[in-house]
């Protein structure tokens, strides 16, 4: 459902992280003729931790990549070659607890794509892959945001961290921004899912 004075507000169930699946999935339809071979993968129990034989942590993708590749070899080179953008919601700044994040990483709604570091790699961005990202964005004009934890608060973590473990593949975590995560009315922006489709697609299209 739409919200806001003029329509900016998306409020719905389950955008976390049902909102970053159907980015990908209309991002990778749009492609025609890649130079690289797309791939986009959607787990299940990604909040319970992922431990299952359909989670991000199970042998699942390792195998299906491997088969596709054809020899164990192929897929050993694949992996080497390829880079993984792990797409899940963003924490916004929340106006009543602005504290809870560093000064300079205050995503905000409507903002953009966020990019998320963890010094702890409870996000498996790099310097690097954030360079991607960015790129991505900007080659889409696209804005982007930057957020990275307080190391002296908890954090939650993505299934990149694990594929990144799984695979070798370097990886970038990202994410729009959102606030009420989790509860039964999530908070997003309205502009911001058409700009992380846009981007998604330029990097499927290799």
């Amino acid at each position: 459902m739409l919200g806001g004075a003029a329509g900016e507000l998306i409020f719905s169930a389950r955008l976390d992280n049902l909102a970053m699946c159907h980015a990908a999935v209309t991002a990778i339809a749009q492609i025609a003729r890649p130079s690289a071979i797309p791939v986009i993968a959607l787990f299940d129990h990604e909040e319970v931790g992922s431990g299952s034989a359909a989670g991000a942590a199970s042998s699942v993708l390792p195998r299906i990549l491997e088969r596709l590749a054809g020899s164990r070899e192929d897929f050993h080179r694949a992996c080497a070659r390829s880079t993984c953008i792990s797409a899940d919601m963003s924490h916004a700044v929340h106006p009543n607890y602005a504290g809870r994040h560093e000064p300079r990483h205050r995503p905000q709604l409507n903002g953009g794509p966020v990019i998320k570091t963890n010094t702890q790699q409870r996000y498996a961005t790099s310097a690097a892959t954030a360079a991607m990202f960015a790129e991505l964005c900007r080659a889409e004009d696209v804005p982007i945001q930057h957020y990275v934890h307080r190391t002296d608060l908890p954090c939650g973590t993505t299934i990149g961290p694990i594929a990144s473990t799984l695979l070798g593949i370097a990886t970038v975590d990202v994410g729009n921004p959102m606030l009420s995560m989790h509860s039964a009315r999530e908070l997003a922006g309205a502009r911001d899912p058409e700009r992380m489709t846009r981007v998604l697609a330029r990097y499927l299209r290799g």
